[in-house]
């Protein structure tokens, strides 16, 4: 009976967001919306713009000028005011109707790792003198305050809360001492969205529906209810598996099982094995098969609320994929070598096609070799179009010791790519990813989350400071999607920071991004079987190949 009355009060959400702009947003809106896979897969309504605050350097002014690479990230906040004869950084400000979504910081101070005692933060809603919270930032955002976990939690040296907090008039964030690393995502909703002011109350109210939501953000969905076609076998060179639906829908599971021993002999085919997909003839997915599930280099566990890897070669994705009149679904082999696939299964359901649905996206660009000791803008993607981006996966290989990820990401969203300066601009690539590196990751800074899983940290040890090898992490996004009208340009710094590299350290990236998107949306990221084809260097050659470019210098 208790799950039934969630199923309903899902059914209500989701029927307000089709019919119209009357729904009054919410607490328990949000948080049902943030389960509700059918929301991410049509364009918001009402319509939002996804902004974020952030202590990046302020400066950086301009795209390409004096300062855009600057790293003292943990600096930038917006003024400080007096209240009550003390003073607080305001560290965030919007005025008009929206939504916190999300909250990150790295739970040490300027006393150092040790330091778990940070600022206390205060949220003021609606121009009210008293904050709606006010307590240690670092306890709330870790679980240990007012908002309980899962929807806050401690990943590796940060903490994250993805609790809504929505707002009518307006919101300010301060906190009571200078302000370190953070960063904060919000909605902003035009000025006729009629949205119910949060309040501890609520939250007490929404405790329930908190549970129901977080079983199902955690669970694991290889069967779920519909129409299921499947098949399996060995996929020779050149040759593909396909599944082919020929009616409307929408695909909501996806499971691939591989032989373990197989991918553990000849890991390439995770790169040479590529996951197509096709949506009424538009090609919409092409990405290589490991690297969609964040395991460009070996089977590597994890779970998210949409993709899930597990050690015994099964691979689930339950990104809803919706199509109009036919849907078709591959595996294409493009190596030497036969694979073995031992399950190859999609699950479909009926799909009521509106002008909100769009087409699910996986965009791939391959490693590139870049020089260590150069600081540039990365570029993931170039969508010219209309949709909304709801996911992206970053694959590092390192070759040093040192640190690799000190980049931030830069987002532009329409015509801020036009005024050179992004809509979101973050503090550091494992930020953006949730957690907190430096010079101090090691193997057991794995985690995983619905929204964020750091996949694989460096070398085969558990020492610190040894981030040789893979790094790969993952990040999905529900209230904190971020839609657009006419184009998105997604830029990560590749930088080591303020930290010295030699040019001989060269860094191997790739990236893929999910995304949807209207009909007539298109990238800059196109099929690259060639790329796919290449292996996955090593260390060792990488070592070597960097090697005989410092010597021909």
């Amino acid at each position: 009976m208790k799950y039934l009355r969630f199923l309903i009060c899902c059914s209500v959400i989701v029927m307000h967001y089709t019919v119209g702009n009357a729904q009054t947003i919410t607490l328990t809106s949000l948080l049902t919306e943030m389960s509700v896979h059918d929301t991410l897969a049509r364009y918001p309504l009402p319509l939002y713009a996804s902004l974020q605050a952030s202590s990046y350097n302020r400066e950086s002014v301009v795209k390409d000028g004096t300062g855009w690479f600057a790293d003292s990230d943990g600096t930038g906040f917006i003024r400080t005011e007096e209240k009550n004869g003390k003073t607080e950084w305001v560290v965030m400000e919007h005025n008009g109707p929206g939504a916190i979504t999300e909250m990150w910081a790295p739970y040490f101070y300027y006393g150092g790792l040790d330091d778990l005692e940070g600022p206390f933060i205060n949220i003021y809603l609606d121009g009210e003198d008293i904050p709606v919270i006010s307590e240690n930032y670092f306890r709330l955002i870790t679980g240990h305050g007012s908002i309980p976990p899962p929807f806050a939690s401690i990943t590796a040296r940060a903490g994250n809360s993805y609790l809504p907090i929505p707002f009518a008039k307006s919101c300010k964030v301060t906190f009571n001492n200078k302000p370190f690393y953070h960063i904060i995502n919000y909605r902003g909703y035009p000025k006729s969205t009629a949205v119910k002011t949060f309040s501890k109350a609520q939250l007490t109210q929404a405790l329930p529906l908190m549970d129901e939501v977080s079983t199902k953000l955690y669970a694991v969905y290889p069967l779920l209810k519909g129409k299921r076609i499947e098949s399996s076998g060995k996929i020779e060179a050149g040759k593909s598996l396909k599944l082919a639906i020929n009616k409307s829908g929408a695909i909501n599971s996806l499971e691939i099982i591989l032989n373990p021993d197989e991918i553990k002999q000849y890991p390439e085919l995770l790169r040479s094995v590529v996951l197509v997909a096709e949506f009424d003839g538009n090609q919409t997915v092409w990405v290589p098969l490991g690297d969609f599930f964040g395991s460009a280099n070996a089977l590597n566990p994890f779970q998210t609320a949409t993709r899930t890897v597990r050690s015994n070669g099964q691979m689930i994705c339950t990104w809803l994929m919706p199509f109009r009149s036919n849907a078709v679904v591959y595996l294409k082999n493009l190596s030497t070598l036969p694979v073995q696939i031992n399950r190859f299964a999609i699950t479909t359901i009926n799909y009521s096609w509106n002008n909100r649905s769009m087409y699910f996206h996986a965009n791939w660009r391959s490693d590139d070799v870049q020089p260590g000791d150069i600081f540039s803008d990365w570029n993931f993607i170039d969508i010219k179009g209309k949709g909304v981006l709801v996911g992206d996966a970053w694959t590092v290989l390192n070759p040093d010791y040192g640190w690799w990820g000190e980049g931030d990401e830069k987002i532009y969203v329409d015509e801020a790519w036009d005024k050179k300066f992004p809509t979101h601009f973050g503090t550091g690539t494992e930020d953006y990813y949730g957690w907190a590196g430096g010079e101090n990751p090691s193997k057991d800074d794995r985690f995983s989350h619905p929204f964020l899983s750091n996949i694989e940290v460096g070398s085969a040890t558990s020492r610190r400071r040894d981030v040789r090898g893979f790094n790969i992490s993952t990040r999905i996004r529900a209230l904190d999607a971020i839609p657009f009208n006419s184009r998105l340009v997604f830029d990560m710094e590749a930088s080591p920071g303020t930290q010295i590299r030699n040019p001989w350290n060269f860094l191997g990236y790739s990236a893929v991004v999910f995304w949807y998107g209207f009909p007539g949306a298109v990238c800059n990221r196109p099929a690259l079987p060639r790329e796919a084809l290449k292996p996955i260097m090593s260390l060792e050659q990488l070592d070597s190949r960097a090697q005989k470019i410092n010597k021909a210098k």
